[in-house]
């Protein structure tokens, strides 16, 4: 394939409905007994919708039984994931080993994964980011994200709401392991809730703060993660523990 030819992944994902949260619309998925495939399925579309530069996305699953691609987008991030998993080495299973985030800036000038570069590059792939299930959950595995195109990585911002997509993928996935995981289940549940709410609060009191519209405001939490080198959720924190602080109790 020509390098400037933009490979097609299958139709163009749907994003949430209007007014609706991709994390409320996948909440209710899951009380509402979908299958593991069905949940999977949306989740990976609806980090398609959701996040910029998200233009083919998978989630990779681990285990004894090797890694397989447990949901995808389409045709071009199986490929990316099947090249890694008969190679035995890339992004996306460094970051399931690892629990961790990975990223591949620039397809056309990466060291460290030579072989997954070439191939996607012949893709049309130019960039990527794999984030690892979470450790705590136990399930191993990364969710990632190919970038067609300009080597335009993800940003922060879609960095923390994949991040955020993550945990859901592993709510399902311990979800699917049986009743005896509901315990779990309810946990990772809530921290994803607790840590969008954050996020959403800390946004608030930016605003407020700063007189500013809510994207400026995220905006600002971003840069201020960037200054401070630390990850968006930790300086959301400390700012809602510092109104704290200073009024007793936190804003509505």
């Amino acid at each position: 394939m020509d390098e400037t030819e933009q490979p097609q992944d299958g139709p163009t994902p749907s994003p949430p409905a209007p007014g609706d949260d991709p994390f409320d619309e996948l909440g209710r998925l899951l009380l509402r007994g979908g299958t593991l495939e069905e949940v999977l399925a949306r989740l990976t579309q609806l980090v398609a919708g959701s996040v910029r530069g998200a233009d083919g996305v998978s989630l990779t699953v681990t285990g004894g039984g090797g890694a397989r691609t447990a949901a995808s987008t389409g045709g071009l991030a199986v490929a990316l994931d099947e090249q890694q998993y008969a190679s035995g080495r890339g992004p996306c299973l460094d970051a399931a080993r690892g629990a961790t985030v990975v990223r591949v800036a620039d397809t056309a000038r990466d060291a460290d994964y030579p072989d997954f570069a070439a191939a996607a590059r012949e893709h049309g792939v130019r960039s990527s980011l794999s984030v690892g299930l979470p450790a705590r959950s136990r399930v191993p595995g990364a969710l990632n994200l190919y970038r067609v195109d300009a080597p335009v990585q993800v940003d922060a911002e879609g960095e923390q709401l994949a991040s955020l997509f993550a945990t859901f993928a592993a709510v399902a996935l311990v979800n699917a392991a049986g009743s005896g995981a509901q315990a779990a289940r309810t946990r990772y549940l809530h921290v994803a809730v607790r840590n969008r709410a954050l996020i959403d609060q800390a946004t608030g009191i930016v605003m407020a703060q700063e007189g500013c519209d809510a994207d400026r405001a995220y905006d600002r939490l971003v840069e201020r993660s960037r200054s401070a080198d630390r990850p968006v959720l930790e300086v959301a924190a400390d700012l809602v523990a510092a109104v704290d602080r200073t009024t007793g109790e936190r804003p509505d």
